[in-house]
């Protein structure tokens, strides 16, 4: 019995790579299909919250910037990993790091901007994407 603590502890600091990678996943924001031309500012910041950068342009334009994971899952999918990560990492007694930390890492955020120009009359005029 006392083996198998002292096991325990040494493998303690080998735990928790794959549980805190997928904590620190993005979650959905939204469906960027609803950035199309002609959308309504107001809905669109609806959904996805604050622009992460704002400038103003001439004429009257607006120049935002989203950094979205379109392949963001909801909150409760990355919950549900995490918490599968901490059952697995349990039951193996952390030797699921050795599978779990790649496969996380496999699956990392792929972020997308989306530039937006909005018009004087606060709808979408264009849409750049940068990957």
């Amino acid at each position: 019995m006392r083996k198998a603590l002292v096991t325990c502890f040494l493998l303690l600091p080998l735990c928790g790579c794959a549980v805190a990678m997928s904590a620190s996943r993005s979650t959905s924001k939204g469906d960027p299909a609803m950035m199309q031309v002609g959308a309504d500012r107001a809905i669109i910041e609806e959904s996805f919250g604050a622009p992460n950068m704002t400038a103003s342009l001439d004429a009257g334009k607006t120049k935002v910037i989203y950094k979205i994971d379109p392949d963001a899952h909801s909150a409760g999918a990355r919950n549900a990993a995490v918490a599968g990560h901490v059952v697995a990492d349990v039951l193996t007694l952390g030797l699921w790091e050795v599978v779990g930390t790649p496969l996380e890492l496999a699956a990392q955020d792929k972020y997308t901007n989306y530039v937006l120009i909005y018009g004087p009359d606060n709808k979408i005029q264009t849409i750049e994407t940068i990957k």
